[in-house]
């Protein structure tokens, strides 16, 4: 007998006797594949008869009439089967009123004293409507008490219906597999459901219907036939209901009597290949396949690196680009020195190499020459300035430059995605200048909580008799850095012929320091109407020291809120970062979806805006 090979569950099991309304059994043996074995190894169940067992060489495994090599035959152990559910659905229509539904019942009793005790069971009746008895349980207290109350048969036979529904109840339970039997006195009647539904439902599923019919007087056994032959079970007919004890004590034995047959295939791919077993003295089974086309992969073997992503090779291209053309402009041009430049080789030699005949020193000349019409170079430079480097601005720019394209590359090495090389090298201009002005604010609070001290000592030059430029030249000797750095700058200009107060004015921009405005007003008065300027000094001390003493006690008083604006910027990334360490699967759709990259561009707009707030509410300016 030919069982079809569609929908074989990955454990299904097969083959019933096929019992003679007489009620003599007929020995049989089933195949179907296990669906677990990548082409081209190949793996079948072999159901045997009842209490049928099997001799080493016994069986015989062929495709398109060659054996096959290798073969190795095991008993499916009982972990295996347990992972298997039966359900039976039995028609509880009218038809079956009486001693036909209580035999059938009986039957059922039957099944599941054979059955495994750890296989999971369920029963379903369906007249016009489909009811579930029991559902999926090994619990033998709970099967005996649904068995003892199955309900009273009434309606139509709505036979379609049912072993949809007992299919579908297997898939719900989240079983690999499993058998239905369906038992049926009758054609359909009044089903939503067609054939083909029902043997779709048992292919996706992997579940295999057998079906048992049991004549009376409107008996129509070919949708049962139907559901057996397509569903990978088979049918078989009862003459009476006494019979179906039997019928149904064999099913319950059979299910757990198989093995398992395992080979390499030696077809060529995209063959149609016909399966016969033969068991000596048992039978014959076979099965059919299809051997998969081959598919050859067009990435290549080293698919996935930094090079097969186009933001990886757009990097790369581009750092090339500007390197050669960096090159080229030094090449061809040369590096041009202005006049100061060529007359200090002869006044101030010095005994090292000349800093601009280096590489670097070109190219910081030449990024300088390339960024001096940026409206942003300016505020670079003074920032740069400011903030004590001791390379020039062209060279931080260089550097920077360089070691973003070198951290660009390693992340698109490691990670092979180019789209995060990418955005870290856009992102290098806007972390270089967040570290520089940074800095440069950093020297500014310096700067300004040195200043009262320094004028301090200003202010007692001025009383010995030194002039204003002298008292702050005087003043540069013992003062630490930025002030010195600052005030000397100030005291050179006043040197080269600059109005001491605009020099003042100057260093009053630059260090964005309103309490030297005092000093500029101080030095444009002794200017032009000679006032005591010890006095006015001691005074402009007395008033940054209290201005100072000010800004600290609004520090205090803010620390709170700018420790929450610290704590609620960082939670949410932080808390990002741990759910996608400890659980990548449910922050994924986050990362894979259009949804969830709108939901992470939303939150951190939110998070920027709400730090943003919290610090335009913390800061007050004295």
């Amino acid at each position: 007998m030919r069982i079809s090979f569609r929908g074989a569950a990955i454990a299904g099991v097969a083959a019933v006797a096929v019992l003679a309304p007489a009620g003599a059994s007929q020995a049989a043996v089933s195949l179907s594949p296990t669906g677990d074995a990548p082409f081209p190894d190949r793996a079948y169940v072999l159901t045997l008869p009842q209490h049928s067992r099997l001799a080493p060489g016994q069986v015989q495994l062929t495709e398109n009439g060659r054996a096959v090599r290798q073969l190795q035959v095991a008993p499916v152990g009982a972990a295996r089967r347990v992972k298997l559910g039966v359900v039976l659905a039995i028609d509880a229509s009218k038809s079956m009123s009486g001693a036909a539904f209580d035999q059938a019942i009986g039957a059922a009793r039957a099944f599941a004293s054979e059955r495994n005790p750890r296989q999971k069971f369920a029963l379903v009746t369906f007249g016009s409507n489909t009811r579930v008895v029991l559902p999926f349980t090994s619990d033998e207290g709970k099967i005996q008490a649904a068995l003892s109350n199955p309900g009273t048969p009434s309606g139509g036979t709505a036979l379609y219906d049912g072993a949809l529904n007992a299919v579908q109840l297997v898939r719900r339970a989240g079983l690999r597999g499993g058998f239905v039997v369906v038992l049926s006195d009758g054609d359909d009647h009044g089903s939503a459901a067609t054939g083909n539904d029902v043997i779709e439902a048992a292919h996706a599923a992997n579940v295999k219907i057998y079906s048992v019919g049991l004549q009376s007087a409107s008996f129509d056994p070919l949708a049962l036939q139907r559901l057996a032959a397509d569903g990978g079970g088979e049918y078989t007919e009862a003459g009476s209901a006494d019979q179906l004890h039997e019928i149904y004590r064999s099913l319950g034995a059979q299910l757990s009597n198989a093995h398992v047959l395992s080979y390499r295939s030696l077809v060529d791919p995209g063959r149609r290949v016909h399966v016969e077993a033969t068991v000596a003295g048992l039978g014959t089974a076979t099965a059919d396949y299809r051997s998969p086309q081959l598919h050859i992969d067009a990435k290549p073997a080293h698919s996935g690196g930094v090079w097969d992503s186009t933001g990886a090779l757009f990097i790369a291209v581009l750092t090339v680009a500007v390197l050669i053309a960096l090159a080229l402009m030094l090449v061809i041009k040369g590096p041009r020195r202005s006049t100061r430049e060529r007359v200090a080789e002869f006044v101030a030699p010095g005994d090292g190499p000349d800093e601009e005949s280096t590489l670097t020193g070109r190219l910081a000349e030449g990024a300088e020459r390339s960024l001096a019409r940026a409206g942003w170079w300016e505020d670079f430079v003074k920032e740069v300035d400011v903030a004590g480097f001791r390379r020039s601005p062209g060279q931080v720019v260089v550097i920077a430059f360089a070691v973003a394209v070198s951290v660009a590359f390693l992340i698109a090495s490691v990670t092979g995605a180019g789209l995060a090389g990418m955005a870290c090298l856009l992102l290098a201009p806007l972390v270089v200048w967040i570290a520089v002005h940074t800095r440069a604010q950093r020297q500014r609070k310096l700067f300004g909580d040195q200043l009262a001290d320094h004028l301090a000592v200003v202010g007692g030059s001025l009383r010995v008799g030194h002039s204003l430029p002298a008292a702050l030249a005087a003043a540069l000797e013992d003062a630490p850095d930025p002030a010195r750095r600052e005030f000397g700058r100030a005291v050179t200009d006043e040197r080269l012929g600059r109005p001491l107060e605009d020099a003042l004015e100057q260093l009053c921009d630059r260090m964005d320091n309103r309490e030297v405005e005092h000093v500029s007003l101080l030095a444009r008065l002794q200017r032009e109407a000679g006032a005591d300027a010890a006095e006015m000094i001691d005074q402009v001390v007395a008033t940054v020291r209290e201005r100072q003493e000010l800004r600290r006690t609004v520090r205090t008083l803010t620390a709170q809120g700018r420790l929450a604006q610290a704590i609620l910027s960082a939670l949410p990334p932080a808390a990002l970062l741990l759910m996608t360490v400890t659980n990548p699967p449910y922050v994924e759709p986050l990362f894979h979806t259009s949804i969830g990259h709108i939901v992470l561009g939303a939150s951190a707009a939110l998070v920027v805006a709400g730090s943003l707030v919290i610090r335009r509410i913390v800061t007050i300016k004295v």
